[in-house]
């Protein structure tokens, strides 16, 4: 809601009923989530054709919809879902899980409404200290102190699990041959801003949750580009989300001309 509040008002004047914000479980792994934003998708009309901003985890989840959905449309999606475990054998859970599916038209409905994606600060390799929060990498001792008691009280779900795994797997699932595929335009927004508060604190090059080097694929493919998205903090699609779309709203309509279009 106040997603629809902030962008209703100027400078950006969208109508209210033009932007969805779906509210979806947000501890569950990354097939469950792709598979709850192809199932939001598939709720609405078969003609819909909507620009899709995913940030942080929901970024790869995302991505991983339209890779998962085009793969079951060309028919190879079985042979390709098993084959991830040739790839990496720590894809094993995400193969099986993908196998398993009961519900894989719904997954390609969904990714037929997708026009655009916008990955802002995506966790494409994961987050910083995901993998201790789950005991498989060490805490590191020089943390700052309220950093290592924010990290020691970190759930370790299925989200964070999956965030760990991208950050050994994630050349496997999003691959240059994956990405150079993509049929929907995805614009990958990085940011910088070494001042954030969070886990990534006093580690440079982060957005206070996600390294550089793991918002990035550092690709480019027909329908893949990356762009720079300004400092803004991660939590800033949280707290400040009038500075975050100010900065989306930028790079999507980037001349004053569009901007005036696009209402």
């Amino acid at each position: 809601m106040v997603s629809k509040h902030i962008l209703s008002e100027e400078p950006f004047c969208i109508e209210p009923h033009e932007v969805l914000s779906p509210t979806l479980p947000n501890r569950v792994s990354l097939v469950t989530w792709a598979g709850n934003i192809a199932s939001y998708l598939d709720t609405l009309s078969a003609e819909a054709s909507v620009t899709v901003v995913a940030h942080s985890f929901s970024g790869p989840s995302a991505l991983f919809l339209l890779i998962v959905s085009r793969h079951m449309e060309q028919g190879d999606f079985e042979e390709w879902a098993g084959s991830l475990v040739e790839k990496d054998p720590a894809l094993t859970r995400i193969s099986s899980a993908l196998l398993a599916l009961d519900n894989r038209e719904i997954w390609v409905r969904g990714a037929r409404r997708v026009s655009e994606l916008f990955l802002y600060q995506p966790a494409l390799g994961g987050g910083c200290l995901a993998c201790s929060a789950c005991g498989e990498a060490p805490l590191p001792s020089s943390l700052p102190e309220p950093v290592g008691k924010f990290v020691g009280s970190v759930v370790c779900d299925d989200a964070v699990k999956d965030m760990c795994l991208l950050s050994t797997v994630r050349n496997a699932l999003f691959s240059p041959e994956e990405i150079d595929s993509l049929q929907v335009p995805v614009i990958n927004i990085y940011a910088i801003h070494p001042d954030c508060l969070g886990p990534c604190a006093g580690i440079p090059n982060t957005d206070g949750y996600v390294p550089l080097m793991e918002q990035r694929l550092f690709l480019s493919a027909p329908n893949y580009h990356e762009v720079a998205g300004g400092a803004h903090c991660h939590t800033d699609f949280i707290i400040n989300l009038k500075g975050a779309a100010t900065d989306l709203f930028r790079i999507i309509f980037p001349s004053e001309p569009d901007q005036e279009a696009s209402r």
